[in-house]
This record gives structure tokens, C-alpha cells and sequence, in this order.
């Protein structure tokens, strides 16, 4: 993409070099330069805007997940406090959810398709089996609670993590981010600088530049697709490091 933006931005400085020579741009220079400074400006602003929006988004998808396997490991240590059948239940339960976040919910992610049930299912079973267990001493009712909490915790990182999953930037940020840049650029070639060399040089930066950003945005626009995606190994890492694993 780089490359591409970078020759046919020389390409095209190229052309209006050989149709309007350079004696005659330097005559409008200044009015050229005008033009680049609002264009210029108005585009990094949004440039920059965008690039921290969708980072932010990211971090913010991450911290999701993170919380998500939190949120599981506290159902895990809660389970093994119960008794008889219920500590089994919600520890079964708990490693069933990590297994379909991790081996099912993720990889569709990273293919922008829908989850499923499973995962939704899981987590009313977790919740039944929670209200299920009759507390006796006020510890135990207490804990109980937190536990509720926990996993209404678990349902809001899961809503998130699955929110991110296609909320990419409005068709109308990308008609304005390549708009701007080919406006950026266009006021660039009009520029009259002496020397051929010179002048298709500072036309290559800027079109790199520009064209580096606008790949960060698309690399990150999506978190759990793309380059620079989040795996499903943030999720089993922060398992298993809470675990002890």
C-alpha cells in the first residue's frame, strides 16, 4: 500500500513537472502554500484523531478481554469453596467457557462472523448454577453476592469484547480520511521547488507518511482482525497467569 501511494504520487508530480514547469508553480507558491497549510492542517487533526480513536479502541478491546478471563478465574476460586456437586458444576462450567471463547468464539471473531449461542448459553448456566447454591453462614451470603457481581462483570467485558468485534469507523471517516489525503498531496505537487530531485523527494515523504498512517488505521480499525489483532492468547494468558498456570 506504501509503495503503491509512494510511486503514484511521484508519478503523478511527475506529469504536472512536464506540463507545468516548475518556473510557473513557483509564481503561485504562495497561494499554493495557503491552500496546503488549511488542507494540511484540517487533515492531521483528523488524522490524528482517528489513529488515537481506533488505538484507544484497541487498548480498550484488550482490557475487555483481560477482564473477561478475571472475571472467570474469580468463578473458578469461588467454585472451590462450594461443596459436593455444585464445585464441580461451576468449575466445569468456568473451563467450558474459556475452551468456546478461546476455540470457537475467537476464531470466528477473526473472521468478523457471528459466535453463536454457546458461549450465551454457558453463561446462563453459570448464572443458574450460582443462584442455585443456598448460602449458610453470612460469609457465605456474602460472597454469594460478590460473586454476583462477578459475573455480571464477566456478562459486561463479554458484551465489549463482542461489541468490538465489527464496530469499525463510519464509511464517511474513510471517504474524509482519503479525500483528505489525496487534497494533502495534490497541494503538494503543485509546489514549485527547484530541482527535480528535491522535489519528487519531498512529494515521496509526505505520500509515505500519509499513506503509513492511513495503514495504521486500517491495520487497527478492527481488534480482533487484521495484523495487528488481539488473539485469543491475551485471553488464555491472563487465565492462566490468574491461575497460576
Amino acid at each position: 500500500m506504501v509503495v503503491v501511494t509512494v510511486v503514484a504520487a511521484i508519478g503523478a508530480a511527475t506529469q504536472v513537472q512536464r506540463y507545468l514547469p516548475m518556473a510557473e508553480r513557483r509564481e503561485n507558491n504562495d497561494v499554493v502554500g495557503v491552500a496546503f497549510a488549511i488542507v494540511g492542517v484540517l487533515y492531521a487533526i483528523l488524522l490524528t484523531f482517528v489513529t488515537l480513536s481506533v488505538w484507544e479502541d484497541n487498548d480498550a478491546a484488550e482490557t475487555s478481554a483481560r477482564a473477561e478471563a478475571r472475571a472467570v478465574v474469580e468463578l473458578r476460586r469461588y467454585a472451590a469453596t462450594l461443596p459436593g456437586p455444585g464445585n464441580a458444576t461451576l468449575t466445569a462450567l468456568a473451563d467450558r467457557y474459556v475452551d468456546t471463547v478461546a476455540r470457537e468464539e475467537w476464531p470466528r471473531m477473526a473472521d468478523g462472523q457471528a459466535v453463536g449461542p454457546a458461549g450465551a448459553a454457558i453463561l446462563d448456566d453459570l448464572w443458574r448454577t450460582v443462584d442455585a447454591v443456598v448460602p449458610g453462614a453470612e460469609p457465605a451470603v456474602s460472597r454469594q453476592a460478590e460473586v454476583r457481581t462477578t459475573l455480571r462483570e464477566l456478562g459486561q467485558a463479554r458484551d465489549a469484547r463482542l461489541a468490538a468485534t465489527d464496530a469499525g469507523l463510519p464509511g464517511v471517516v474513510w471517504l474524509a480520511l482519503l479525500v483528505g489525503a489525496v487534497l494533502a498531496l495534490g497541494n503538494t505537487v503543485l509546489f514549485g521547488v527547484k530541482g527535480t530531485v528535491e522535489y519528487l523527494s519531498i512529494v515521496a515523504i509526505l505520500s509515505a507518511m500519509s499513506a503509513l498512517m492511513l495503514y495504521a488505521v486500517y491495520q487497527l480499525e478492527y481488534p480482533y482482525q487484521r495484523g495487528e489483532r488481539i488473539t485469543a492468547q491475551v485471553f488464555l494468558d491472563a487465565v492462566g497467569t490468574l491461575t497460576g498456570q
